[in-house]
């Protein structure tokens, strides 16, 4: 994520009269905060990546003086319904103006849970992580190895940016077992194996001038071909947005245009790609709230399937073919943000 965006959020008041609201049968959890990706394991669980409300302790962030605390965590609700925090205090980190990161995405395999953790404080406390990928143990929970991104992004810096910051903010798993992470921070996209560690796969360089690609989301396609979805940067345009579809070996096969602020991707077994849109602009008063959608995108261009939702970010198929979505994911009260489901 690059300064240019940062100062595009630093002009936010938010105005959260009239906004829509979720029809109670629909809701799958509540008293979230800040909820970002969903995750659907094979048992039906849906796991959730809460970045978290901050904390009261005063911390140097990557662009000046922020809070934190270990308000993040990964929930989940189980497939009778029965919601229970599975990793509690991560770290988050309110870098002010309603930005706040943490835990983003989730990974869920039969032994493990992997998850992307964004932004943290300059120094990071002992036994904690920010900007890397954790493996934990599904039964134990304890921590079994750490992918440091931030660590990768200054000895390498991709995108040629004058600010070495890294934000791994999603992931996602081919049928190999290569994990692919998008770097919002780092304008790139990186694959990792435990024989080849972290690679570079894509990367977007930083134009001097022109908005930052941000890329948020990844998905891969049953056709193992690689989706990732742009939110692009300040003043984020209405229709600026995109995906990029990548064939396995990098090769650009498709961009999918008229977007605007995507947050996620999800491509299901049938190929229909799904992207969430944040909002349908940047106004005067920040983010237009209450104008966030879930759409199906195609040849003729993207097609609401569910509009007028508040700042709606991550989306996740169930096995019973129903959509979940976060929403009130960004600038809402604590305890706030929700879940809830799309019958399709």
């Amino acid at each position: 994520m690059s300064r240019k965006l940062l100062v595009g959020i630093a002009s936010v008041l938010l105005i959260l009269t009239s906004i829509p609201t979720v029809a109670q049968d629909d809701v799958i959890a509540t008293g979230l905060n800040n909820p970002r990706h969903l995750f659907y394991a094979s048992d039906g669980t849906l796991y959730i990546a809460e970045a978290g409300s901050g904390g009261e302790e005063t911390v140097q962030g990557p662009f000046g003086e922020a809070t934190g605390g270990n308000s993040a965590q990964i929930s989940a609700v189980s497939p009778e319904g029965e919601w229970s925090v599975v990793i509690p205090e991560l770290l988050s980190t309110d870098l002010g103006f309603g930005q706040i990161e943490g835990s983003t995405s989730i990974y869920v395999t039969e032994t493990s849970i992997w998850a992307t953790l964004g932004i943290g404080p300059q120094e990071i406390p002992d036994g904690q992580y920010a900007e890397a990928v954790v493996e934990f143990d599904l039964e134990t929970k304890a921590v079994t190895q750490s992918i440091d991104f931030r660590a990768w992004e200054a000895e390498n810096n991709p995108d040629e940016a004058p600010e070495l910051v890294s934000n791994p903010v999603d992931l996602a798993v081919d049928a190999d077992g290569k994990i692919y992470i998008a770097d919002a921070s780092g304008n790139s996209l990186l694959t990792w194996t435990a024989d080849e560690g972290l690679s570079l796969f894509l990367v977007w360089p930083v134009v001097e001038g022109e908005p930052s690609a941000v890329p948020t989301s990844v998905s891969i396609g049953p056709d193992g071909d690689i989706y990732i979805g742009f939110l692009t940067g300040f003043p984020f345009p209405a229709g600026g947005a995109r995906i990029e579809r990548y064939s396995p070996e990098g090769e650009l096969k498709q961009t999918y245009e008229g977007l605007t602020l995507v947050t996620d991707v999800l491509v299901t077994a049938d190929g229909t790609i799904y992207a969430v849109q944040f909002a349908d602009g940047f106004g005067d008063t920040g983010y237009n709230a209450g104008t966030g959608s879930v759409v199906v995108v195609g040849e003729d261009g993207p097609q609401v399937v569910y509009g007028q939702l508040n700042f709606p970010y991550g989306i996740a198929v169930a096995p019973d073919g129903t959509l979940a979505v976060t929403v009130d994911t960004y600038g809402q009260p604590p305890n706030s943000g929700q879940v809830f489901s799309i019958g399709m």
